[in-house]
């Protein structure tokens, strides 16, 4: 009688089909999570484009009716965010200019009411307001300080220009590395999370000209 040995039944995986099944789990892993970043950061982006328009739209209601841009009372005031240092003046002079709530973010400006920001509006700030219904999104408050900021939830950065050198009669032509001088400069960082006080009126070269092409700017 001849006996047969009959062969146990393989369980569970090789070695090799464990590591192409891992293998896939992560390249799928990762095209989950580089699409999930990529709308992150398209979205950011949107919304900074959207607050930019915004912000110009109420920019124009103000000089209409102050004959002028509002200029930046403190253009180098700081504050940290995450541990990194964002330039906030500009913001700040936005969110009272385009909010009418307090003044002494914007150099010049006088009138009745709380100079600083601080959340409300009383009877002799409303008729400043130049955005009406500012959403929350638009705004932060960090140190005491209101700004408007972008997609990024980073302070936006705005400067009023100086006028132009070719708006003086037998003036020189304007530098070229300078921008929509005699009106303003508005512009988010986006994702470039390395020049954070560089300007668009530096001379953008090198390294920090090839960031700036990731900023959302109005030039």
């Amino acid at each position: 009688m001849k006996f047969y040995r009959l062969k146990a039944r393989r369980c569970g995986f090789t070695l090799i089909e464990l590591i192409t099944v891992v293998t896939i789990i992560v390249l799928l892993f990762s095209l989950v999570v580089g699409g999930f970043t990529f709308a992150d950061r398209f979205s950011k982006r949107s919304k900074s484009e959207v607050t930019i328009k915004a912000v110009r739209s109420a920019l124009e209601n103000y000089k209409e009716d102050f004959g002028g841009y509002p200029e930046v009372a403190l253009p180098d005031t700081s504050i940290e965010i995450a541990q990194k240092v964002y330039i906030v003046g500009g913001g700040a002079c936005l969110y009272q200019a385009m909010s009418g709530d307090g003044i002494d973010q914007i150099k010049g400006a006088t009138g009745g009411g709380v100079p600083e920001s601080d959340g409300n509006l009383d009877d002799n700030e409303t008729k400043n307001v130049k955005m009406a219904d500012m959403p929350n999104e638009l705004w932060a408050k960090t140190d005491g300080l209101y700004y408007i900021i972008d997609g990024f939830g980073h302070p936006l950065r705005y400067v009023k220009s100086a006028p132009t050198q070719s708006a003086i009669p037998g003036g020189a032509p304007p530098d070229a590395t300078t921008v929509n001088q005699g009106t303003y400069d508005i512009w988010s960082y986006a994702d470039d999370e390395e020049n954070l006080t560089a300007t668009s009126l530096d001379s953008l070269t090198g390294s920090i000209q090839a960031a700036s092409k990731k900023w959302i700017r109005n030039w």
